[in-house]
C-alpha cells in the first residue's frame, strides 16, 4: 500500500505524534510505502527509512508564527497547504492508497482536509482528541474547571467563555470550527479510528450515520519485567503535565486529606500551587523513560485524576504492564482500562473526598494494592497492545477501507 500519514509534526512531542511516528516506521519496515506529511519542525530520526518519504509542507506552528495576524488567518485556511496537498494526492493511485490523519489543528489547518475530501483517495482520522467536534478540543471549560455538557457549536457554546486563554481566542476557535464543519468535518469523513469506547461514546452524537468506526488502540510498547511490589511502597504517583485540566490540584488536596505520600513526575504551570497544597510531595520534573518506569514501579498506585474526558489512558496501561494498580477518575477514558475493584479503583471524577477515600483504602491495605497490581499485570500481558498488535489491526483497517471505498466522480 501507499500510506500517507499526516500530522502537524514529524517529531515526537505529544501522544498523536508518538503514534504517527511509531506506526510510520513499523509500516515501512513491513514493506509499505509511507509518505509522512507534516507542517512544522524537524522530523524524528526514526523516520529515516528507504520506504518513508518525508513531505515537509514548510509551515509555522501557529503559536510560533512571528505574525499573530498571519497565524489567525492560516490557522483557519492555509492555501499553501491546500495546494501542496492537492499536488501530492494527484501523484498517487487511489486504488492502493490511503490517507491517515492524526493531528492538524496546530499547523496543517482544515485546508488539508478540504484537499483530502475533494480527492478520490480513501481516508481515515484517528480521534486522538475531540477537535473534530469541539472548538477547544476537549469538551472542557477551563474557567470553571469542569467538563462541558453544552452542545458543541450551539449558541450556548458560542456564549461560553471556556477557552484556556481568553474569550477572543474562543471566538477564533469557534470560527475555525464553523469553517471546518462547513468543509464536512466530521460529517463527510468516511472513516474514524477510535482508541477507547469512552471517547467513541462522547463523540457519537457528532458522527455521520454513514461514517465507519474502527477500533485500533494506540501502541504501547513496554518491556516485560517481573511484576512490581506495590505493597512495599508508600508513594501515590502522578505522571504527566502539571496543568489545571489534568486534575493535579485535586490529587494534591486528596493526598493531603489522606495523609499519603504524593509524587509528581512532570512539570507545568500549576507546580507552585501544588507545592502550597502538598508541601511534602516529591516533584521530580520531567523524567526519561527509564526513570518514569522506576517511579511507577516504586509506587503504591498511579493516580489519574484528570478533569478532562481524555481519549485513552496510556499511563494506566503502562502501570498495569508493570504490575501497579491505578486510581482513575470515572469521568475519563482511563477507566476503560481499569476494572473497578479488580485491577484498580475508580473514583468520582472531580471529587476530592472520593479520591481521598480511594487513596486511603490502598494506603491502609497493602495486600489489596498487591492483588490489584497482580491482576492488572496478568490481564495486560494476556494480550499486550504493542506495536506489532497495533500494526496488525491498522493494516487490516486500511485494507478494509480501501476495498470498500467507492469514490464519487
Amino acid at each position: 500500500m501507499n500510506i500517507i500519514i499526516a500530522n502537524d509534526y514529524a517529531a515526537v512531542n505529544g501522544g498523536s505524534a508518538q503514534v504517527a511516528v511509531v506506526s510510520a516506521r513499523a509500516l515501512a519496515e513491513a514493506g509499505h510505502k509511507v509518505f509522512f506529511v507534516f507542517a512544522a519542525g524537524k522530523p524524528a530520526a526514526t523516520l529515516t527509512h528507504t520506504n518513508i518519504t518525508l513531505v515537509n509542507l514548510e509551515q509555522f506552528d501557529l503559536l510560533n508564527n512571528p505574525s499573530k495576524v498571519n497565524a489567525s488567518i492560516i490557522g483557519i485556511w492555509n492555501q499553501d497547504v491546500y495546494s501542496k496537498t492537492q499536488k501530492l494526492l494527484q501523484q498517487l493511485p487511489p486504488g492502493n492508497t490511503i490517507i491517515h490523519i492524526h493531528s492538524w489543528v496546530k499547523a496543517l489547518s482544515s485546508s488539508f482536509f478540504h484537499a483530502v475530501l475533494k480527492s478520490k483517495v480513501p481516508h481515515v482520522i484517528t480521534l486522538h482528541d475531540y477537535f473534530s467536534a469541539c472548538p477547544n478540543g476537549g469538551f472542557f471549560n477551563f474557567k470553571t474547571k469542569q467538563i462541558c455538557k453544552l452542545k458543541s457549536m450551539s449558541v450556548d457554546c458560542l456564549k461560553s467563555n471556556c477557552d484556556v486563554r481568553s474569550y477572543p481566542q474562543k471566538i477564533w476557535r469557534y470560527s475555525r470550527q464553523a469553517i471546518t464543519s462547513g468543509l464536512g468535518i466530521p460529517a463527510k469523513v468516511a472513516n474514524f479510528i477510535y482508541v477507547s469506547d469512552f471517547s467513541k461514546e462522547v463523540l457519537a452524537p457528532y458522527f455521520s450515520s454513514a461514517s465507519r468506526l474502527w477500533n485500533v488502540p494506540n501502541p504501547i510498547d513496554v518491556i516485560m519485567l517481573p511484576p512490581a511490589r506495590p505493597e512495599l511502597y508508600d508513594h501515590f504517583t502522578y505522571v504527566g503535565r502539571l496543568s489545571i485540566e489534568k486534575g493535579v490540584e485535586l490529587f494534591a488536596q486528596a493526598a493531603a486529606e489522606a495523609n499519603a505520600k504524593a509524587r509528581f513526575v512532570g512539570s507545568g504551570e500549576v507546580e507552585p500551587s501544588l507545592r502550597q497544597i502538598k508541601p511534602d510531595a516529591d516533584f521530580t520534573g520531567w523524567a526519561n523513560r527509564t526513570s518514569v518506569t522506576e517511579y511507577i514501579q516504586q509506587s503504591r498506585a498511579v493516580v489519574v485524576p484528570s478533569l478532562l474526558y481524555e481519549t485513552q489512558g496510556m499511563v494506566v496501561a503502562e502501570a498495569a504492564a508493570l504490575g501497579v494498580p491505578c486510581i482513575v477518575a470515572d469521568t475519563c477514558a482511563g477507566r476503560d482500562f481499569v476494572e473497578d475493584g479488580v485491577t484498580g479503583i475508580w473514583f468520582k471524577g472531580g471529587d476530592s473526598t472520593s479520591l481521598s477515600q480511594a487513596i486511603a483504602r490502598l494506603k491502609n491495605d497493602p495486600d489489596f494494592a498487591k492483588s490489584l497490581g497482580e491482576r492488572a499485570y496478568t490481564r495486560y500481558w494476556e494480550q499486550p497492545p504493542n506495536t506489532a498488535a497495533h500494526i496488525q489491526a491498522l493494516t487490516a483497517c486500511y485494507k478494509a477501507i480501501i476495498a470498500g471505498h467507492n469514490p464519487v466522480n
